[in-house]
């Protein structure tokens, strides 16, 4: 993995990429001074972000690496005031229940299912068709980003 900031003007964006240099989690700074986190919000980078990008972006002086360890405290602090809500889904939504969502959007981790309260994970072969109503069954919980992983 890698973990790196790119501060462009009033906003910043932090970013844990994987080997094949694809966002799997992002943290944003707007320029309201509003955090956005990938987990809860459509809020990651489409597509791989290429080395040639990063390159730039280091001469341009925006890009700053970070530590896997920098990177998890802000990421942390932010989903910290989430916690109750995320054990209230889990209590609400145990493994084995049915649940019902909208197709919402496609992350590297799959298929994310906008829920009346939830969001969850999809990493089946069903096709994806955006908006498409669709109903899977919880067989666990993605801890990191607070969504149920649905089958």
């Amino acid at each position: 993995m890698k973990y790196f900031l790119l501060e462009v003007d009033a906003e910043k964006n932090w970013y844990e990429l994987d080997d094949d240099n694809y966002a799997n989690r992002q943290i944003a700074l707007d320029e309201f001074n509003e955090f956005h986190i990938s987990c809860l919000e459509d809020w990651l980078a489409e597509g791989e972000i290429s080395e040639m990008e990063i390159e730039d972006w280091k001469e341009e002086g925006w890009f700053f690496n970070l530590t896997k360890e920098e990177f998890e405290n802000l990421w942390q602090s932010i989903i910290k005031k989430y916690e109750k809500q995320w054990k209230k889904v889990k209590k609400r939504y145990p493994i084995g229940t049915i649940v019902r969502g909208i197709n919402s959007y496609i992350y590297p981790q799959g298929t994310i299912i906008t829920g009346e309260d939830f969001l969850a994970v999809y990493t089946g072969d069903d096709p994806f068709y955006l908006h498409k109503e669709v109903c899977y069954k919880v067989i666990s919980y993605d801890e990191i980003n607070m969504w149920l992983v649905v089958v």
